[in-house]
């Protein structure tokens, strides 16, 4: 709904100008052991006894028996879609799917559609969401490390199309996010260690002290899956305090020169040609890595805080290296294709030291080359 609509009509000029305002608000909240029956935060979304749940595969194997006894023991009637949501089906066959199901189950205008999953499926299913009868509320309940500190916090939804990443979708806020690390338990060191690399971005570009601490904690995030102690809590909450800083002002990239695109200008275009064996996390630390290497050429780091990024990198067991961010016509290529999504511009983030940042436009061919000679040098030392 548009509230503080402005209409005037111009009787020299006759035409009309509207002026709306999209209000948006929505909640992202803490909910410890979602399918426990003493936590009621799955049932609140709506006073209907049905619920219409989408969610991941993965996730359905490990838990779906607790959420059949959590809806069982509220006598809840409760319609389910189980996708296997993968960066390969994150393709408009499945967005079809989905929506075929939203029409099978009759789901209602202002009915609730609980997305249990990963940072794929919250996508995908937050995209049909924005279309299916132009726009039905959803929920988001992230699985994963990443999806928790990445997806679960801003309002992109998208599918990929024409073998491009999120080529399309739209701005389409939840009504809320609910938020469980007990699901990381359950996720392989891999797949932790791809959520850590969002994280890791937000640290180098704009977050020292979240730096120093993914520094000095690594091997216990990592053993320890997020689980114990005061310091996971402490990465989580600083990771979607920053996240939330560079996004609320910003919700509908009016302005296309942001920070937390760092990590994302080299690596849409390579992610894709590698999707079978490069996760989203490891493009991106990688596009990192590249880009910190581009900051020594222009002087903005030196070579120990260079070689300070990269360590701490290995020392959470993100990726160093890559072929393809040694290439420079495929980097040329993944660059001008970037542009395309920011305007024509390049708009750049590269780190200032640690924890700061500036965005530039000005890229020259030989710096480009000048970085891919320092990122083969650095990843051996």
């Amino acid at each position: 709904m548009m509230e503080n609509v402005l209409t005037k009509f111009d009787n020299y000029k006759r035409t009309w100008s509207v002026k709306a305002e999209l209000p948006i608000e929505f909640t992202l909240k803490y909910s410890s052991d979602v399918f426990n029956p003493n936590n009621h935060d799955l049932l609140s979304f709506n006073e209907s006894n049905r619920k219409v749940v989408v969610i991941d595969k993965t996730v359905y194997d490990l838990y779906g028996q607790q959420m059949h006894d959590y809806f069982k023991t509220f006598k809840t009637d409760f319609k389910m879609f189980i996708i296997d949501a993968t960066e390969e089906n994150k393709d408009w066959e499945h967005t079809d799917q989905i929506l075929k199901f939203f029409e099978d189950v009759g789901v209602l205008r202002r009915e609730p559609i609980i997305v249990i999953g990963g940072g794929v499926l919250l996508d995908l299913v937050g995209f049909c969401c924005s279309i299916y009868r132009r726009g039905i509320p959803y929920v988001k309940v992230p699985t994963t490390l990443l999806a928790i500190v990445d997806a679960s916090v801003g309002v992109k939804v998208a599918a990929n199309h024409f073998e491009r990443r999120n080529r399309i979708g739209a701005y389409y806020p939840p009504i809320a996010t609910l938020l469980d690390k007990k699901f990381i338990a359950t996720q392989d060191e891999r797949n932790i260690v791809n959520g850590i690399a969002e994280i890791f971005k937000l640290a180098v570009i704009k977050d020292k002290e979240l730096f120093e601490l993914l520094e000095t904690s690594a091997e216990q995030l990592i053993t320890e899956k997020f689980q114990f102690g005061a310091v996971p809590v402490r990465v989580i909450n600083s990771a979607i305090t920053g996240m939330i800083e560079e996004l609320a002002p910003n919700l509908w990239e009016k302005k296309l020169d942001r920070c937390v695109d760092f990590g994302h200008s080299f690596s849409p275009i390579i992610e894709m040609q590698n999707v079978a064996t490069l996760q989203h996390g490891e493009a991106v630390v990688l596009d990192c890595l590249f880009s910190s290497c581009i900051a020594k050429v222009r002087g903005y780091i030196d070579k120990d805080t260079l070689q300070r990024i990269f360590n701490t990198a290995k020392r959470l067991k993100l990726p160093v290296f890559h072929k393809d961010f040694a290439n420079y016509l495929l980097l040329s290529k993944s660059l001008n294709d970037t542009m395309k999504h920011r305007n024509g511009n390049q708009y750049l983030p590269l780190p200032i030291g640690i924890g700061n940042y500036k965005i530039i436009n000005d890229l020259m061919d030989a710096e480009i080359k000048a970085a891919i000679d320092i990122f083969e040098e650095v990843k051996y030392e």
